[in-house]
């Protein structure tokens, strides 16, 4: 069990024998609007072949962890907190994977760093209050060169936005901007196969942020699906790939 799985209570108490609430929470990056897999239908998967339980002559199962997508396009943090009540709190979630950051980040829309950060506080103090853990998640890369010609000031502002967001989640990270980051910087061509705009992803895409949230929760995949799913799994072996070759280059 890595450091991250032994911190979150979710782990815990599907191995206590209970049943658990996972939540996605975000904006277009977590809601399903498109055609094909999900990021969060990995996770969903993820926990349905390690955790779900058999009884002793294989006639019943019980899928432990309940997954629900509460993700709605152009949220901000400030709406997310404005619908909690309504979309997170009646579900009582043991887990929230929380993706935000992109709209806060967008200067029409207005939401200054510190006001970010305080809403990320505050997102993450409401769901402890319910006996609950977040995960945060930094967003992929986003088709930078682009953004920059379309949107210069919101590029410029995705950076020290997605600092914030790692500031404020410690060690309760998944940090996809860096790995992406890395990729986009090395083959901004092989980048773009895994987009579907300058700013979402494709299921091939999802793909690969749905394997890194397995590996980073110590999920099981069986091998019997990779074939199925094997751009996405060649895309996160390329990231793997450059993450050591920085590493052995320092």
């Amino acid at each position: 069990m890595s450091l991250l799985t032994e911190k979150l209570r979710v782990f815990h108490r599907i191995a206590a024998g209970g049943n658990v609430h996972i939540l996605a929470l975000g904006s277009s990056n977590t809601e399903h609007f498109m055609v094909g897999a999900h990021w969060f239908d990995y996770v969903q998967l993820g926990f349905m072949h390690k955790f779900r339980r058999w009884d002793h002559e294989t006639s019943h199962v019980d899928n432990p962890a309940l997954c629900l997508n509460a993700g709605t396009s152009n949220n901000t943090t400030g709406e997310l907190l404005a619908r909690f009540d309504r979309d997170v709190a009646p579900f009582r979630p043991d887990l929230i994977i929380l993706t935000a950051g992109i709209n806060d980040a967008n200067p029409a829309r207005q939401v200054p760093l510190d006001k970010f950060r305080a809403n990320l506080i505050e997102l993450r103090e409401r769901t402890n209050a319910l006996g609950g853990d977040i995960l945060f998640q930094t967003y992929y890369s986003c088709d930078m060169e682009r953004l920059a010609v379309n949107h210069p000031d919101w590029a410029v502002n995705y950076i020290p936005y997605m600092q914030i967001v790692r500031e404020t989640a410690g060690e309760y990270l998944n940090d996809n901007f860096i790995r992406w980051e890395r990729l986009r910087r090395y083959d901004v061509t092989a980048f773009r196969l895994l987009m579907r705009d300058d700013l979402h992803l494709n299921p091939v895409g999802n793909a690969v942020v749905g394997l890194d949230l397995i590996r980073a929760l110590d999920l099981t995949l069986p091998e019997e699906n990779l074939p199925w799913i094997r751009d996405g799994v060649f895309a996160r072996l390329t990231m793997d790939i450059l993450e050591t070759k920085e590493k052995m280059e320092k």
